[in-house]
């Protein structure tokens, strides 16, 4: 089973790697065999056809940011002993999610939303992942309800697909690159996640000074 599954998931990054390349008429079966080395049979095996690959292939370029970050997190507040500890877990993977250095991973996402507009069996895989990051993201969230650190009168599965949509949405102030009041942009979107959940938000970050003309 393990080299089954990694099989698959070599197919998958191997296939992703390409779109990011050169896009979806980049992907060629024979070309995937070699890489994975593989026959081609094992790929319609696992996704029926070149584009059950695609399709699966595009929901991994979706999911794989927020899957590892979602894993982290749910990994990291089981280690923190009381709410103080929390939001500061909490304000560091909200820096982190914002961050410009994220904005490929952005990018990705709402291009692979595009991508699934006029596609139902692509929305539906889309669908499914993210019904997965909800759960991941959604469980460790009502591990914090239960010790009291965050409200309890919100759905941590709807906050988690909510959050993914605010993240996602950095993307408009972006498209002509870093924005010169992106800070801003991110006291608003954080302000209102950490006001939804019941913490306090994060500090303000100091301005720089000013040089004095000579």
């Amino acid at each position: 089973m393990a080299e089954i599954n990694n099989t698959r998931e070599r197919l998958l990054k191997a296939t992703a790697a390409t779109i990011d390349k050169g896009g979806e008429g980049a992907v060629r079966i024979r070309d995937l065999t070699k890489s994975c080395n593989i026959t081609a049979p094992s790929i319609y095996h696992f996704f029926g056809s070149r584009e059950g690959l695609i399709d699966a292939a595009q929901a991994y370029r979706f999911s794989r940011g927020q899957l590892q970050l979602g894993d982290a997190f749910a990994s990291a507040i089981h280690q923190c002993k009381n709410k103080t500890q929390f939001v500061e877990l909490a304000h560091r993977f909200l820096a982190t999610m914002f961050s410009p250095d994220r904005r490929a991973v952005r990018n990705t996402r709402l291009n692979v939303l595009g991508n699934a507009v006029n596609r139902p069996d692509l929305s539906k895989e889309l669908a499914r992942v993210q019904e997965e990051s909800n759960v991941v993201v959604g469980e460790a969230l009502r591990y914090a309800q239960s010790k009291g650190w965050v409200r309890d009168d919100f759905n941590c599965e709807m906050f988690a697909a909510w959050l993914v949509g605010m993240v996602n949405s950095r993307r408009l102030i972006e498209m002509n690159g870093n924005h010169p009041l992106g800070d801003e942009w991110d006291v608003i979107a954080k302000r209102s996640i950490c006001m939804t959940i019941g913490i306090p938000e994060p500090a303000r970050k100091k301005s720089k000074p000013t040089k004095k003309r000579k």
